[in-house]
């Protein structure tokens, strides 16, 4: 069994947590989540750098954060797609006309 990489640059980390939450909008859960769900959901420990990776996503206007008095005690940073981001995704198709001895006998659709 081939074993999966565990170290991913920056870009690839920021990435997988906007396909994080496409998946999740796609279940119906657009509810904002905090840190440690997006981390266990990429399978990492959360921890500072997954902190600062959502810190750099916020100041790049790709989530946005909102903090709550969740415990009682400290207040938890909850993490949002950004309005601005839509996770509308664009479906794009190609027909390809498939022939026979130059005569069309069918059409086939690509969807992207």
């Amino acid at each position: 069994m081939k074993r999966l990489p565990r170290q991913y640059s920056r870009k690839k980390r920021k990435a997988q947590v906007l396909m994080q939450f496409g998946i999740w909008s796609d279940n119906g859960d657009s509810e904002p989540k905090t840190m440690y769900r997006i981390a266990k959901a990429l399978g990492m420990i959360p921890a500072q750098k997954v902190h600062q990776i959502l810190l750099e996503m916020v100041v790049a206007g790709d989530l946005v954060v909102e903090e709550r008095d969740q415990s009682g005690r400290w207040k938890t940073r909850f993490y949002a797609l950004s309005p601005a981001r839509t996770l509308s995704r664009v479906v794009l198709s190609r027909r390809i006309v498939v022939k026979r001895k130059g005569a069309e006998v069918g059409q086939m659709e690509l969807w992207s």
